[in-house]
């Protein structure tokens, strides 16, 4: 079954983080993912996540994209996102793989910032990656161009 790019890297990029022990220890036993928003009354910790995907044209076989990645606490301060963040860097930083729809992906680190929040004690971390994809689909059909 062919499915989406964006669904296919989502899909990697969810099963890695939430089979790591380390990061289901740091997240308090579940490593809670969600896609674009979280469901009402969330669990803290909680993670947020979302691709963004240019056109990046039909020659184009190498684009990039961006990985976004939300850490959503409720603590005295901001520490534990920081390690929850700490664990992500060693998962994604640099990771290279493959995903149904590509056989070679890499993720690497652009910016984080941790996001201004109206509730005392809840801190929300932002993280982005870029994430540059080998378009297996089109290399058959640009190669005969």
């Amino acid at each position: 079954m062919t499915v989406d790019i964006q669904e296919s890297l989502i899909s990697a990029i969810y099963t890695r983080l939430t089979t790591d022990a380390t990061l289901i220890t740091s997240m308090g036993g579940a490593v809670r993912l969600y896609h674009v928003w979280a469901v009402d009354d969330a669990v803290f910790p909680y993670l947020v996540h979302r691709i963004d995907m240019p056109n990046s044209g039909d020659f184009n076989l190498e684009p990039r994209c961006t990985y976004y990645l939300d850490i959503w606490t409720d603590s005295d301060s901001g520490e534990s996102a920081g390690d929850i963040k700490q664990q992500i860097m060693a998962l994604l930083d640099n990771y290279t793989s493959s995903s149904a729809e590509t056989t070679n992906y890499r993720i690497w680190w652009q910016a984080d910032s941790f996001i201004p929040e109206t509730t005392t004690g809840i801190w929300h971390l932002a993280l982005q990656f870029n994430v540059k994809y080998l378009r297996d689909a089109q290399i058959g059909a640009t190669l005969y161009r």
